[in-house]
């Protein structure tokens, strides 16, 4: 496999399929907000923070109830952006994979896909997810005894035990990911694709370890570069902050607001198309399409 050319594929694949930008979002992004209503005070504090220079003005208090009630409002957009993550993901998945073998696709039959593949792709990574986790949690837990008894004990132990995380975290990873692919591109039970996904896995161990280390590896550069971008886009707002705070500050957060969230859709994109790209190549699933609709043709005739 040219992993190289695997890589250029999907950085161009995803800029070139904008329209699933929205479920590449929900994909990076599956993590909750806070609350807004009590940003005015907080922004006079900051405004007289600017003028006086007093430290004090910055003190923020806050009421235990109003807390109870972001954490819970946290919480429940937490899970909003995780359900959408999960359709999302099924949508990414079915998008790119019918592009790729010149079917034609649309946002809304994306989304449909998407709804349809929810429940599937919930078991899969639900399971995966509490497998991989009860097996992390208990390692770390046998570790605090061995500390217990002795320290240079636990740190030997650790010294074994953390590489082996590593590689139940990157077993994990890489079954869930072709397991979900497995349930959306081949329409397989969600079980059955945990199977399968293991299966492939196995049989492509090294394959699919460059794959997910290309991945991360790849994404790492591309937020590096955004780091880098949205520290020169924000030097001009900066100058006019100081000029006067409101100037630089209002435009400066709505542009570079607006810059992480078309980077994370299409970062969101990047990770799922690889993969997907990955997959197809390993299973051979543009020449299975093709075999399936040539007998298909047949059997109409």
């Amino acid at each position: 496999m040219d992993y190289m050319h695997l890589v250029k594929t999907s950085i161009v694949r995803a800029w070139r399929y904008r329209f699933l930008w929205f479920f590449g979002f929900f994909v990076t992004i599956a993590d909750g907000f806070g609350g807004f209503h009590w940003l005015d005070e907080r922004f006079d504090k900051i405004e007289r923070f600017h003028r006086f220079g007093r430290f004090d003005d910055l003190y923020i208090d806050f009421d235990p109830a109003f807390l109870i009630v972001l954490g819970l409002a946290i919480f429940s957009l937490w899970i909003i952006f995780w359900v959408m993550s999960v359709i999302s993901e099924g949508s990414l998945i079915h998008g790119v994979s019918r592009k790729e073998i010149n079917l034609e696709t649309n946002f809304s039959e994306c989304w449909s896909a998407g709804l349809k593949n929810f429940l599937r792709l919930f078991g899969i990574i639900l399971l995966i997810t509490l497998l991989t986790l009860f097996i992390v949690f208990g390692s770390i837990l046998f570790m605090v005894p061995a500390y217990i008894l002795s320290v240079p004990l636990g740190v030997l132990l650790t010294l074994f035990i953390l590489p082996a995380l590593f590689v139940i975290i990157i077993i994990g990873v890489s079954v869930e990911g072709w397991a979900i692919r497995y349930a959306v591109m081949n329409n397989v039970p969600w079980l059955e694709a945990i199977k399968r996904g293991w299966l492939l896995f196995k049989n492509n161990i090294w394959k699919t370890v460059a794959i997910a280390l290309l991945s991360f590896f790849t994404q790492l550069v591309l937020w590096c570069f955004l780091v880098i971008a949205v520290m020169i886009l924000a030097l001009p707002f900066i100058i006019m902050g100081y000029i006067y705070l409101w100037l630089g500050l209002i435009p400066g957060l709505f542009t570079i607001i607006l810059v992480v969230i078309l980077s994370a859709a299409y970062f969101g994109v990047f990770a799922s198309t690889i993969w997907t790209l990955g997959f197809m190549r390993l299973t051979d699933y543009a020449g299975s399409q093709v075999e399936k609709n040539v007998d298909y043709g047949k059997s109409a005739q």
